[in-house]
């Protein structure tokens, strides 16, 4: 039997867990082509039950991501930014009881059922009948519990040693954090930040405040930081530390109103500030409370190993700081740690609760938990008719001697990567050692902006040779893009793929069981050109979603100036 889990908010997607171990997992927008698609996941839950041959006799509960399901839509997320940021100081602040409210915001983590019953819970139960799955047992659970228990089960140095959880994000059932102690199987909640109090909201609405899309450019600000000199930006970060504290386990807000509201605060404070200042801003404050609140809670409980989860710690700077202090001798992030991956938790719980071994065997060894690429290929061909094709005998070995030779390739091999990242099966891929890659890249397909580096995948053999490793991080180190590190003085020879200013690299560190093809790929390259080092950035069009099969693959291919496509064993070339 398996259980089936369905986050139904932001970036909805769909995760099938059989005796605790990860069978398929799938975004919706991944199949509906819509990026960071909101809502339920109908696409993707139908594509999953008849990919895998499922009916709901095979299935044992059906495992949701949040107590409350989010009734919004994309569009109404994002016209709740643009409302806030057009209203004044003075309309907020009047608002009778907005502070106070915030202030003595409360949950009840524990329950089980939201407490009065909501018709927007009513609406995913009529969801799931209308795929089958009305008869199936329905386990709701809190949105940061199952933040939690993705990083618990999925991360773990062991079941039995103690293990601080913790997770941050916009907000979920009412929270913005929560702070747990893992050990042998449960999760034991320490503390809780109410919504309203969210770190990750103002970093959101800056992102909204400079003219990017929040929950989706965050990133963009990251690398925009970079170039920012902590000097220049100090006036700056003194402003938002009138914004948001760390108040022991927990973040206060300052303001009179939610971290969530505080577009006009930044639209008053932030007026005329130079771009890079403000991102490096935003970015240094970011770090500093992150440090202030995790080394105070290691301090505090005595637990020196810490897993963390929630779309905060999507921020590899930050987490570069983490991994670095003394307090800690073991950290990681789980992977695409935003709301896509809630499912993961809720599944793995769901598993723990009711296993002998309270989930001591769940393994999590890979993220590339999608289709095979080649599953539309005979749609693919009749839809996109002119391609060549070229049967490969060892595709990642012609790979290899292609970007050996300087051409770009885009390699669609395998299980597709679950996730924002692109992990080797859905990727472009290059010789990272001349800068000249990046703009023709750029011209080529990605559009990226200009201040934004791409990302080396090294061999998990080699990573010291180009990376100053941090003594916390895992013996797989990071297999899934989650952190960032400072680069050797080997950097020459990846450059491509060290950012510009402060020559720190968002590495993929490759071992064979995260990624064994990719592996083989790299290991070629390195016979070739005596390095264990690849460039690798998504294979997608602007602003749409990574690719999923052949159709969205011979898309690109005929869309873009990319000349070169290796689908499983196939070379595909236009005429």
């Amino acid at each position: 039997m398996v259980v089936l889990g369905i986050n139904e908010g932001i970036n909805s997607s769909v995760v099938v867990s059989e005796n605790g171990q990860i069978r398929f997992a799938l975004q919706e927008e991944r199949v509906n082509r819509q990026k960071e698609y909101v809502g339920f996941p109908h696409q993707a839950l139908d594509f999953t039950l008849q990919h895998l041959g499922l009916g709901h006799t095979d299935i044992e509960a059906v495992c949701l991501s949040n107590l409350k399901s989010p009734g919004f839509t994309k569009e109404q997320f994002h016209a709740n930014y643009n409302k806030n940021a057009e209203q004044s100081i003075e309309e907020l602040t009047k608002k009778p009881g907005t502070w106070e409210k915030i202030k003595h915001t409360r949950l009840t983590p524990e329950r089980k059922k939201p407490d009065p019953p909501d018709p927007t819970n009513q609406k995913i139960e009529n969801f799931l009948a209308d795929h089958g799955l009305g008869q199936r047992p329905l386990v709701r659970t809190h949105h940061h519990f199952n933040h939690a228990a993705s990083a618990y089960f999925g991360l773990r140095q062991n079941p039995k040693d103690a293990h601080l959880v913790i997770t941050l994000d916009g907000g979920g059932d009412d929270a913005c954090a929560h702070v747990y102690v893992g050990e042998e199987g449960r999760l034991t909640l320490l503390a809780e930040t109410p919504y309203g109090h969210s770190l990750g909201n103002l970093y959101s609405r800056v992102t909204h405040y400079m003219g990017m899309t929040p929950h989706e450019h965050e990133y963009k600000l990251m690398g925009l930081a970079a170039y920012a000199k902590k000097d220049y930006c100090q006036k700056w970060i003194d402003t938002f530390h009138q914004y948001l504290e760390v108040d022991e386990l927990k973040f206060h807000c300052k303001l009179p109103v939610s971290t969530g509201q505080c577009a006009p605060f930044l639209a008053r404070d932030f007026q005329r500030v130079r771009f890079d200042n403000l991102a490096g801003a935003l970015q240094f404050f970011t770090e500093e409370m992150l440090v202030r609140w995790i080394a105070g809670i290691v301090r505090k409980t005595g637990i020196p190993r810490v897993v963390c989860a929630g779309g905060v710690f999507m921020n590899v700077k930050a987490n570069q700081r983490l991994a670095a202090l003394p307090e800690i001798s073991y950290f990681d992030v789980f992977p695409s740690c935003g709301d896509e991956t809630l499912p993961f938790g809720a599944v793995w719980a769901y598993h723990a609760e009711r296993a002998a071994d309270h989930g001591a065997g769940i393994e999590f060894e890979t993220f590339c938990l999608g289709p095979k690429a080649d599953f539309d290929l005979d749609k693919a061909r009749q839809q996109y008719p002119g391609l060549h094709y070229q049967k490969l005998d060892d595709p990642d070995r012609t790979i290899a001697e292609m970007i050996a030779q300087g051409t770009v390739v885009a390699r669609c091999r395998g299980a597709m990567e679950f996730g924002a990242r692109a992990l080797g099966n859905r990727t472009i891929t290059a010789d990272p050692s001349d800068l000249r890659i990046i703009p023709r890249i750029n011209k080529m397909i990605k559009q990226r902006d200009f201040w934004m580096p791409f990302a080396p995948a090294i061999l998990l053999e080699d990573a010291r040779e180009f990376l100053h490793v941090p003594h916390s991080l895992p013996q797989r180190l990071s297999p899934f893009m989650m952190h960032t590190f400072d680069s050797t003085d080997r950097r020459e020879d990846y450059q491509a793929g060290v950012h510009a200013y402060d020559n720190t690299s968002r590495a993929q560190i490759v071992n064979s069981k995260s990624n064994g093809g990719f592996y083989e790929m790299i290991r070629h390259f390195k016979e070739l050109k005596g390095k264990g080092v690849v460039l690798n950035t998504s294979f997608n069009l602007h602003g749409l979603p990574i690719v999923m099969g052949a159709c969205d693959a011979f898309e690109v291919l005929t869309g873009s100036d990319l000349t070169h496509l290796v689908l499983e064993d196939q070379l595909v070339t236009k005429a």
